[in-house]
C-alpha cells in the first residue's frame, strides 16, 4: 500500500495530536543518518527538527562523520544505555544494527527504520522510499534516454556507482534500475563495466572512482548514480570527472536524490535527469511515528498504519513516494530543494 509522505503526515499527526495533547513532559528521540558529512541528510535532520518543534519534544540526529556500520551502532548502544524515549535508524548495513535494535526493544524503547531499511532486526515500521521502485523508476529514465541517444548503438556500456556495498536501500535501487533496463530497452544489449563501484557515501571518493573509471573506460556511455555522492561537488568538478563538456554531450547520467547541486547539473545538462527522494518527509514522519509509539503505545501507533503483507507476514511500511526531474521540469523544484536541504546546524 502506497501513500504519499505529506498525505500520511496529515492523517497520523491529526490523530496523534489529539490522543497526547494533554499528556505533558518532554520526551527525547534519536534519528541515526548513515552518516553526517553528506548533505542529502540535512533535509531529514530539518525535517525532524520541525517534527520536535511541533511537539514540544528532544530530538537528537546523531551518527558518525563517515558512513561506518560498527560506529553507527556503537553510537546507538550509547543512546540505549542513557535512555531514551524512541530510535530512528538509517542503517550502513541491515546485519549490524541487529543486536542493537534487540537491545532497544528489550528496554522498551521502540525503534523504527527510515531511508534504508533492516526488515529483519524487529524493528517496528519503515518509513521512506521504495528504494526498488525508485530504481525501477531511474532505469527507465535510463531506457528512454538511450533510445532518444544512442540509436544507432547496439552494445550500450554503462558503470554503476553505489555506496556501501551491504547497504539494503542500494542494492534494491540497483536491483529495480536493471530489471526496468531489461523490460524497457530494446534492440541493444545493455553491459555493466563492472560490479557496482563502492564509495562508502564519500563524495570525493565518488568523484575519484568517476575519473578513474572515465579514464579506463572510454567507450563509456553512461553512469548511474545510486545515491547523489559525486554530484555534490561543485560542477567544474563533475564536469572534469566525467571527461569534460564534450564527453558529456554523449553521456548518459542518471542520480538519485534531488539535492540543489544535483539540479544544477540537470540545468546545465551534465546530468540527463534524476529520481528524488522526499528526505524532509522521512525526518518528519519518524518522529511523529515515534512520539505516538512513547504515547499511546506500539500496538495503537501501527493500527494507524500502512499495512502491507511480505512473504505472507505483517508489515508496516510507510512509502514516501520519489519526484522524477528532468531538464524539462527542473527549475520547478529548485526553491523548494534550496530550502529543505538548507543547513541549520
Amino acid at each position: 500500500m502506497k501513500m504519499r509522505g505529506l498525505l500520511v503526515l496529515a492523517v497520523i499527526g491529526v490523530v496523534i495530536f489529539s490522543f497526547s495533547v494533554a499528556m505533558a513532559g518532554q520526551l527525547t528521540f534519536l534519528l541515526s543518518p548513515k552518516s553526517l558529512n553528506n548533505p542529502y541528510w540535512f533535509a531529514v535532520e530539518n525535517g525532524m527538527n520541525a517534527a520536535a518543534k511541533a511537539l514540544g519534544v528532544k530530538a537528537v540526529f546523531d551518527a558518525p562523520i563517515q558512513a561506518d556500520a560498527l560506529q553507527q551502532a556503537q553510537k546507538i548502544e550509547a543512546y540505549i544505555v542513557k535512555g531514551v524515549n524512541g530510535i530512528g535508524i538509517s542503517p550502513n548495513d541491515p546485519q549490524a544494527i541487529k543486536l542493537v535494535v534487540q537491545k532497544a526493544l528489550k528496554k522498551g524503547i521502540p525503534v523504527i527504520t527510515f531511508d534504508s531499511d533492516a526488515p529483519g532486526s524487529g524493528r517496528y515500521v519503515y518509513i521512506g522510499t521504495n528504494n526498488y521502485n525508485g530504481g525501477y523508476e531511474c532505469g527507465k529514465l535510463m531506457a528512454k534516454f538511450i533510445a532518444k541517444y544512442k540509436k544507432d548503438k547496439s552494445t550500450v556500456k554503462l558503470a554503476i556507482l553505489t555506496g556501501g556495498l551491504a547497504a539494503l536501500n542500494l542494492n534494491q535501487r540497483i536491483k529495480g534500475f536493471k530489471d526496468a533496463l531489461a523490460k524497457y530497452v530494446k534492440g541493444k544489449k545493455v553491459v555493466f563495466v563492472a560490479d557496482p563501484f563502492p564509495c562508502n557515501d564519500d563524495t570525493a571518493k565518488s568523484v575519484q572512482i568517476m575519473k578513474d573509471v572515465s579514464k579506463r573506460y572510454s567507450d563509456l556511455d553512461g553512469w548511474f548514480m545510486s545515491g547523489g555522492w559525486p554530484l555534490f561537488a561543485p560542477k567544474n568538478t563533475v564536469v572534469s570527472a566525467l571527461g569534460g563538456m564534450k564527453r558529456i554531450k554523449n553521456l548518459l547520467v542518471v542520480g538519485f536524490d534531488t539535492l540543489p547541486p544535483e539540479l544544477k547539473l540537470v540545468e546545465a545538462g551534465v546530468v540527463k535527469g534524476l529520481v528524488g527522494q522526499r528526505p524532509y518527509d522521512m525526518g518528519y514522519l519518524s518522529v511523529v511515528v515515534l512520539y505516538d509509539m512513547a504515547k499511546v503505545g506500539v500496538a495503537n501507533t501501527l493500527k494507524l498504519l500502512p499495512k502491507v503483507v511480505v512473504n505472507g507476514k505483517t508489515d508496516y511500511i510507510i512509502d514516501s513516494g520519489v519526484d522524477v526531474v528532468t531538464q524539462e521540469n527542473v527549475k520547478g523544484f529548485m526553491a523548494k530543494a534550496e530550502k529543505i536541504y538548507a543547513k541549520n546546524r
